[in-house]
């Protein structure tokens, strides 16, 4: 008699009478009647899910549909509110075998007294922790319980049977990472810390491994490697779980999917079931027939730089840039991970204390002739991963928002009505009228990244500086930031500065383009 189904079931759907196919797979992981609850709301009630030990499952849904929380639960990071879970794998405790990646690994990494100019006032061997260190067998086993990790790779080799530093040198070689050894997680760009968390993660070697928006931020040469990484891994005796929006070619390994839709609904089934084949993606952008109309006027310089060099402990960054930025000009700045392309934004941000050894001009005044960086920030506005790490606990979202008519990493004054009235519409504009009086850290990472594209926005600035606005967030909710966008750049004197590695979030509005070389 054909054995029952057990892939995954939601909280009204009911075991099937029967399967064609009969499972002689064992029992993995299995979630009874769970409840999941965030900051006192039920996300999912009588949830049941089993994962068999020859699956490997990507989970799938909107920003702020409860993906996080389920996978914190699934890893024993947080309890279920009712309910019985059973890691059948485990024979200590959860977190030697369960590791766990997500957006908020940076946040630990990096420590709790970091703040955002550390970056650009320390040098890279002046105190804190190195890639080398972070990466090292005592660090790893000693880091955050479920920051854990594995291998990957070569399908011939059992990774369970190599030695700590054989599976080391492996991930370093595959993952390019031996130029950032000596280098300070401080000192790393949003992609490059990214990589070397997920590195630390494969070093622990867990039976099941759960991956939060993995390929977020990464440039495409290692998101191509990440992903064929995967593939080969899933090959192994690992369980892989990978959490996204559906927006990234789910890995080939993939064969179960757990989709979370409106109301927290949840539905499941095979891969075949569940993915369906993607239509040609990526629309190719009309060019727009190269506006080379005669200008009857220059428009004013914005920004202008003559041969930068930035150096960090000797290692160049970026070596005699030039670059012009006019007056209603939008870019898009292109670069893999570590091309210097934030740092190249910290000079323009007032950030960077290098800016006043290189020839540098912002909104007509030149770098070191007597402007304060509050003059400059005021006339900017600013999206990025970075600025998404160091927001105090307490901030609510209103909060956040409201920091943007000031150029502050939370609030510290009080806002007049009409920048209070501004600051509310622009969170409806987004969408996000009803998490006004919730807490920057209790929402997820794509919410977190719209809120503060509304910070962005609240003062009209003359520059808009976006880094990767769109990283982490669902089809739905990058549509919604590349409109606001392309909104705000009908206005002629609109001038943007706009960071991505993806083709996909490129606003409509782009005119002008500038590549970084890798280094």
């Amino acid at each position: 008699m054909a054995d029952r189904c057990r892939g995954s079931f939601a909280t009204t759907r009911e075991l099937e009478e029967e399967c064609l196919v009969v499972h002689n797979a064992k029992p993995f992981v299995t979630l009874e009647n769970v409840t999941v609850r965030l900051d006192g709301h039920i996300l999912f009630k009588n949830l049941n899910w089993e994962i068999r030990d020859d699956q490997h499952w990507a989970v799938i849904g909107p920003n702020g549909s409860g993906k996080s929380a389920l996978m914190k639960v699934l890893a024993g990071i947080v309890p279920a509110v009712q309910g019985h879970i059973t890691h059948h794998f485990l024979k200590g405790t959860a977190h030697e075998h369960i590791a766990y990646v997500s957006f908020e690994e940076q946040k630990g990494a990096l420590g709790p007294e970091a703040y955002l100019q550390d970056r650009w006032n320390i040098g890279l061997s002046e105190g804190g922790q190195t890639v080398s260190d972070f990466l090292s067998e005592r660090g790893v086993r000693h880091m955050n319980p479920f920051i854990v990790q594995i291998p990957i790779l070569n399908p011939r080799i059992k990774y369970r049977d190599l030695g700590f530093l054989d599976r080391r040198r492996k991930i370093i070689k595959t993952f390019g990472l031996k130029p950032l050894l000596a280098r300070t997680l401080m000192q790393l760009s949003n992609g490059e810390r990214r990589k070397v968390t997920i590195a630390r993660a494969l070093l622990k070697n867990p039976e099941l491994l759960i991956l939060d928006n993995p390929f977020e931020g990464l440039d495409v040469r290692f998101r191509a490697t990440l992903k064929k990484s995967l593939e080969t891994l899933m090959k192994g005796d690992m369980r892989v779980v990978i959490v996204g929006t559906s927006r990234e070619a789910t890995p080939r390994g993939i064969t179960h999917v757990l989709r979370i839709g409106d109301k927290n609904a949840i539905s499941i089934g095979t891969r075949k079931e569940m993915l369906k084949p993607r239509a040609a993606v990526e629309k190719k952008q009309k060019k727009t027939s190269a506006r080379k109309s005669v200008r009857k006027k220059t428009r004013p310089i914005l920004v202008r730089m003559k041969n930068a060099n930035i150096t960090y402990n000797q290692v160049p960054i970026l070596r005699k840039l030039s670059w012009t930025v006019r007056e209603g000009e939008r870019w898009a700045l292109f670069g893999p991970n570590g091309a210097g392309k934030t740092t190249l934004l910290s000079l323009i941000l007032g950030d960077n204390p290098q800016a006043y050894a290189n020839d540098i001009t912002l909104f007509g005044k030149k770098r070191g002739s007597g402007e304060s960086i509050w003059e400059i920030k005021r006339k900017i506005g600013w999206v990025s991963p970075e600025l998404q790490l160091y927001y105090p606990p307490d901030a609510t979202c209103f909060d956040v928002v409201c920091s943007g008519f000031f150029d502050t990493i939370g609030l510290y004054r009080k806002c007049s009505v009409l920048q209070q009235k501004t600051a509310h519409t622009w969170l409806k504009k987004l969408g996000l009228g009803g998490l006004s009086k919730d807490l920057f850290e209790d929402i997820s990472e794509g919410e977190e990244r719209l809120v503060l594209l509304a910070r962005a926005l609240v003062k009209n600035p003359k520059l808009l500086v976006l880094d990767e606005p769109c990283q982490g967030l669902d089809t739905a909710n990058r549509d919604r930031v590349l409109k606001a966008v392309d909104l705000v750049c009908k206005k002629p004197a609109t001038t943007m500065i706009y960071v991505t590695h993806r083709v996909d979030e490129l606003p409509k509005s782009i005119t002008k383009k500038l590549i970084l070389k890798e280094r």
